[in-house]
């Protein structure tokens, strides 16, 4: 009997087929966590991967970063997260100098790219953003107040049209206030915005041009969107040292006149 069962499960394995099977190394990652110190600042750039990262550079004037990998795998799978305020505004991706495009993925602070390649051997891979340690403040230009509770940030973002802010050390019968503005966000053809705390539609309300919006001790950020929001630094610079531009050429002009 005990002859029959070991007979049984060799010829159950030799049938079972092996396409589905995948090595160990594939489903497993290491992580990598990078020190880059620039300016005075200092961040950290994290990596995952069935594979060796065996080092770093980062350019602050060609605003990149450079990976050089090293796979004894066929097919590579990686994840890197960085910082925003290191380098953003829009990527570009190149493997071994030819551009591929990536998942990418913006969170509050960092951006997360993930990635599938093929090839054995050494590889290297260069990000490239088009800003640098550069944040714009529109917590600054902002006149807005918080009861039953604390803003500990406002991000603008373009794409979406919005407007984050978020909460620290929130109290159950917290009220966000700002006033709206043209320059600052515009409403929807109707007149209204959407309002989400914590990615769920809430209310909200106007009252002289104050937007007013209850949150709980379980809110974490507040987002309001419309058709225009403040756009993020990169893209609003070149329209601010145009204007600055101007300025001079005109308080020039002026200063000649008078003399």
């Amino acid at each position: 009997m005990i002859k029959k069962i070991l007979i049984l499960l060799i010829i159950v394995s030799i049938t079972i087929p092996l396409a589905d099977a995948v090595p160990l190394s594939d489903k497993t990652g290491l992580k990598f966590t990078f020190p880059v110190k620039t300016d005075g600042y200092s961040f950290f750039i994290e990596a995952t991967g069935n594979l060796d990262i065996s080092n770093l550079d980062f350019d602050k004037e060609e605003k990149s970063i450079t990976l050089f990998i090293i796979s004894s795998l066929e097919n590579n799978s990686l994840e890197i997260s960085i910082p925003k305020e290191l380098i953003g505004g829009n990527y570009t991706f190149f493997i071994d100098n030819v551009e591929f495009f990536p998942n990418v993925k913006s969170g509050n602070d960092k951006t997360f790219v993930s990635m599938d390649f093929v090839g054995v051997g050494k590889h290297k891979i260069e990000i490239f953003g088009t800003t640098y340690l550069e944040t714009f403040k529109i917590k600054d230009m902002i006149d807005y107040d918080v009861s039953d509770g604390y803003l500990d940030d406002i991000r603008g973002d373009s794409e979406k049209n919005s407007l984050t802010f978020y909460l620290f050390d929130p109290g159950d019968k917290g009220v966000l206030s700002f006033t709206l503005s043209n320059e600052l966000i515009i409403p929807f053809d109707d007149g209204t915005f959407v309002v989400l705390i914590d990615d769920v539609e809430s209310n909200y309300v106007v009252e002289d041009g104050i937007m007013k919006i209850k949150f709980d001790s379980n809110s974490t950020k507040i987002e309001v969107i419309g058709t225009y929001a403040i756009p993020e630094f990169y893209e609003i610079a070149p329209l601010v040292l145009a204007s600055s531009l101007i300025l001079v050429i005109v308080l020039k002009k002026s200063k000649k006149l008078f003399t």
